[in-house]
C-alpha cells in the first residue's frame, strides 16, 4: 500500500514537473517568436524599405553631383550653381530626390513606432524635417521664385545609421532563427 502511494505521488509529481518544464520551454519559444516577429517587421516595414530608399537616393545624388556639379569648394568659393545648374538641380529634385525623399518619410510616419531605439533617433527627424521644407521651396519654384531650403540634409550619417540597423537587425534575426533551429 506504501509502495503504491510512493509510485502514485512520484508519478504525479514526474506529471506536474514535466508540465512546468513544459510551460517553461513555452514561454521561451512564444517569447523567441514574438522577438523575431519585431524584428521581421523591423525589417519589412521600416529598416528595409529605409535601406532600398536611401541607397537609390544616395546612388542618384552621387551621378548628379558627379555629372553637373562643380567641386563644392568651387561652388562655395564662388557664387554658388550656375544658371544651368540650378535648372538641373530642380529638374532633379523634382522629378527624383524629393519624391523618393517622400517616400521615405512616409514609411517613417507609418512606422515609427519600429525603430531600434527608445525615441525616434535625430537624424531621421532632421531627415523629415528637411523633406517638409523642401515642399515650400517646390512650391516657391513652381511660383517661379528662388525658393532656399530651409532644414539642411543630416547627410551620409543618416544613410549610415539605416545600413548599421539594417545590418544589426539582420544579424539579430539570425541569431534567433539559429536558436529556433
Amino acid at each position: 500500500m506504501i509502495a503504491t502511494m510512493i509510485t502514485a505521488l512520484a508519478s504525479v509529481l514526474i506529471a506536474v514537473l514535466a508540465y512546468a518544464l513544459n510551460q517553461r520551454g513555452e514561454i521561451r519559444r512564444s517569447k523567441r517568436q514574438a522577438h523575431l516577429d519585431r524584428i521581421n517587421s523591423q525589417l519589412r516595414d521600416l529598416y528595409g524599405p529605409l535601406l532600398i530608399l536611401v541607397e537609390a537616393n544616395e546612388r542618384t545624388w552621387d551621378a548628379f553631383r558627379e555629372r553637373h556639379l562643380t567641386p563644392i569648394e568651387e561652388r562655395r568659393g564662388a557664387a554658388g550653381l550656375t544658371e544651368e545648374q540650378s535648372r538641373l538641380w530642380r529638374r532633379w529634385v523634382l522629378t527624383v530626390l524629393a519624391p523618393t525623399a517622400r517616400q521615405m518619410r512616409d514609411v517613417v510616419l507609418a512606422n515609427g513606432d519600429l525603430f531600434i531605439e527608445d525615441e525616434i533617433p535625430q537624424l531621421i527627424l532632421d531627415f523629415c524635417a528637411h523633406v517638409s521644407s523642401y515642399e515650400v521651396t517646390i512650391v516657391e519654384w513652381e511660383a517661379g521664385e528662388d525658393g532656399a531650403v530651409l532644414v539642411r540634409h543630416p547627410g551620409a550619417g543618416l544613410a549610415r545609421y539605416i545600413r548599421d540597423a539594417y545590418r544589426s537587425l539582420k544579424s539579430a534575426q539570425a541569431e534567433v532563427l539559429r536558436a529556433q533551429a
